[in-house]
């Protein structure tokens, strides 16, 4: 897990004081040791001066008497003191026996005496075992040397010194470091504070609680300012999002309610996004199809064919298509979005469009055909009547009775046009009154009694012995009647049968006229209560066909349903009901 910003500022403080801290003390302790070796060889340098200016007095005395006289200077000037021969030979010492010492003449300072004047080493004595500064200058008489006298004084004083002072550094550096540490906590914090605050409300931002943030961030100078920018940061996110989210609602709405179906699609045809009308005119759900193919989904490559046209130009397109299963009639519009950024299919269920527009055609086509057999037949008996038989008075008779008869058909053909017209609009008004429904069905049955009787046709009626009372229009619904038994008499055979009767089924009332009959093929039931619908040749003897039209208009004004059940050579049964109460 990654450090917070405050440890990261502790540590790189502390690191950098620490770095500060310890470059400064190997400088001073480097300096010091220094100063004190320079101190120590100044000095050095001094005495073997001085020393080199005493000895010539005295090396010429015999060996023993220099050697005693050089180790009573040694122990007055509290140094070490050595004479050494131009060739190297030890002649005297202060500290040890000249006999007992090594040929000097490699050592550092003595060659360089010789060469240079001055010489000066710092290196472990061979004859006391520690090390030492040694100092050496040549002894001269003239131009003559005479001998090196050198100097030497041991350094583990000078490297006790620095040590006590490289503590003291040390401790010293500790301290400050600790102290900047604990400073570096306070400033980190100071830093930090401000910022986690304004993390803790980006967090809630986050979460989408804008509403109960209140940003109040404590600190001055440039975190003052970052609080206040980010407090008109978090307003305007806050117009923003409630701008987007009351425009989503209002897309969600309208996208919920649109009765076409809409697919987004992004630029590699998958599906992103669906409507609830989509999802009924295919059958999906839009949880197991978004993020599939839109192919997949629809399973139908002409759809999908427009879709590619529309990838492929970059333009709209549309075009129709006709569902082999549920009969459906679809037009599709794919667009592109802006920026290419995906596509939009529009799918729009014209099947009702179209069946309407067949309905409008079948009217116009019917209505011609009931208008053109009695307009024929009126222009063949004027036209018949105007060539010679009007002179015959029993042929005029016969063809003026033909004339009214066809005369009466067209009225009728415009009387229930008219009613059904009215009825359809609202301006036919019904007079419903509470009544027994078995009133109706008697008048009915007595009226066509004698029609049945000439066909042939038993016409019975069932009814249980007490009906619930219901609001009507007494002559609508004996016209109703009437028209469903005019119906089942036309197209039932002779000996059939026809029974009238009503039941209560809930909190309806259903009545219902059964023949026995050549029936309806299952294809047609839908269809029959159209204007002038006729299922085929063998039902369209007679009559105008607008009678089942009227009778359902006539049913839903009083707020009930009519239907038709059949199998096709077994009979037919239609019924309708009303409500109770």
């Amino acid at each position: 897990m990654a450090r917070s910003l405050k440890w990261r500022l502790i540590s790189l403080f502390c690191l950098l004081i620490a770095a500060s801290v310890g470059l400064l003390s190997i400088f001073l302790s480097n300096h010091l040791e220094n100063s004190y070796l320079d101190n120590l060889q100044s000095r050095l340098v001094q005495e073997a001066t001085l020393l080199s200016e005493i000895v010539p007095e005295h090396i010429s005395e015999d060996p023993d008497s220099f050697d005693a006289y050089i180790k009573e200077l040694g122990a007055s000037l509290d140094i070490r003191l050595t004479v050494i021969d131009p060739g190297g030979q030890v002649l005297a010492d202060s500290l040890q026996s000249p006999s007992d010492m090594e040929n000097h003449s490699t050592r550092v300072e003595f060659i360089d005496a010789l060469k240079n004047g001055l010489g000066t080493s710092v290196h472990q004595s061979a004859s006391l075992g520690y090390e030492m500064l040694y100092v050496a200058i040549p002894v001269k008489s003239g131009t003559e040397v005479l001998a090196v006298v050198r100097v030497a004084l041991p350094v583990e004083e000078v490297y006790a010194a620095v040590g006590d002072v490289d503590r003291t550094i040390l401790l010293s550096a500790l301290i400050s470091i600790l102290a900047a540490g604990l400073l570096a906590v306070w400033v980190a914090a100071s830093l930090t504070r401000p910022i986690k605050e304004l993390t803790a409300i980006a967090r809630r931002i986050a979460r989408g609680q804008m509403d109960a943030v209140q940003i109040e961030v404590s600190g001055k100078g440039e975190m003052e300012e970052l609080a206040h920018a980010f407090r008109l940061m978090t307003e305007r996110l806050r117009d923003s999002i409630n701008a987007v989210s009351s425009e989503r609602d209002r897309l969600s709405a309208v996208l919920e309610r649109m009765g076409d179906g809409i697919f987004l699609l992004d630029c590699e045809g998958t599906i992103s996004l669906l409507n609830p009308a989509a999802e009924r005119i295919f059958k999906l759900e839009a949880k197991s199809v978004i993020g599939h193919s839109f192919v997949e989904a629809i399973r139908d490559h002409e759809i999908h064919s427009i879709f590619e046209h529309s990838k492929s130009s970059g333009k709209q397109e549309m075009g129709f298509v006709e569902l082999a299963s549920g009969r459906r009639f679809l037009g599709i519009i794919a667009t592109p979005l802006v920026s290419q950024s995906g596509y939009l299919v529009l799918v729009q269920d014209l099947s009702e469009l179209r069946r309407l527009e067949k309905v409008r055609r079948d009217f116009v086509a019917n209505i011609s055909h009931e208008l053109r057999t009695p307009i024929s037949s009126l222009k063949l008996l004027t036209e018949t009547l105007q060539e010679g038989a009007a002179s015959d008075a029993a042929v005029a008779a016969g063809f003026i009775e033909k004339i009214h008869l066809e005369v009466d058909k067209l009225a009728q053909l415009v009387t229930e046009l008219s009613d059904l017209s009215a009825i359809e609009s609202g301006q036919a008004v019904l007079n419903l009154q509470p009544g027994d429904i078995s009133t109706a069905i008697k008048l009915a049955a007595a009226r066509l009694s004698p029609q049945a009787e000439r066909a042939g046709i038993s016409l019975g009626v069932e009814l249980p012995e007490t009906l619930p009372q219901v609001k009507l229009d007494e002559n609508r619904i004996e016209q109703v009647l009437v028209n469903l038994v005019h119906n089942a008499i036309k197209f039932t055979p002779k000996g059939g049968r026809i029974k009238i009767g009503a039941r209560t089924q809930g909190q309806i009332l259903v009545v219902y006229v059964s023949d026995s009959g050549i029936g309806i093929p299952e294809d047609d039931l839908t269809r029959v209560f159209e204007r002038f619908y006729k299922v085929d040749k063998a039902r369209s003897g007679g009559g105008t066909g607008l009678g089942l039209a009227i009778s359902k208009h006539i049913v839903q004004a009083h707020g009930g349903d009519i239907w038709a059940e059949s199998r096709y050579g077994k009979g037919a049964t239609f019924s309708f009901s009303l409500p109770l109460g």
